[in-house]
């Protein structure tokens, strides 16, 4: 088979401006909706989407990213250049990036299955849809 962005088997992305680049191989863990406080302050919108994969998927083809801290054992990582933030690390996710959607090419081919941290959920921002809804994390063993 061949891998293709449609067929979740291969996929790239990179930061606003270009300069940090990464190609994705095989399928995702898992994509999903996070409302917490710290991903939405970190994106400056109402809502994070990320697509979850093992580190070893992630292979990144330009640039590099630098790391902010966002709260003991989270690292983020970012673009220097332009300030896109790319990737979401923690201890306690080892193996795993966490990679925001929309910094792939393709990020319709990717489809979230829940929300999480729906507790801390921006009152006026409607989700009009049936996922489910963990008022915390879910219930995933990698999430």
């Amino acid at each position: 088979m061949t891998d293709t962005p449609a067929s979740g088997h291969w996929a790239s992305g990179h930061c606003l401006c270009g300069s940090v680049c990464f190609e994705i191989r095989g399928k995702p863990v898992w994509v999903g909706h996070c409302h917490c406080q710290s991903c939405r302050r970190n994106t400056g919108s109402a809502v994070a989407t990320f697509v979850g994969l093992r580190s070893a998927q992630v292979t990144y083809t330009a640039g590099e990213r630098h790391f902010f801290e966002s709260s003991p054992g989270v690292r983020r990582g970012f673009c220097r250049d332009c300030g896109t933030p790319l990737t979401y690390e923690a201890d306690k996710f080892p193996d795993e990036t966490h990679l925001y959607l929309c910094t792939l090419d393709n990020p319709q081919d990717y489809v979230p299955a829940f929300h999480v941290f729906f507790s801390e959920k921006v009152a006026w921002f409607d989700t009009a849809d049936d996922l489910p809804r963990h008022q915390q994390t879910s219930n995933s063993p990698t999430m």
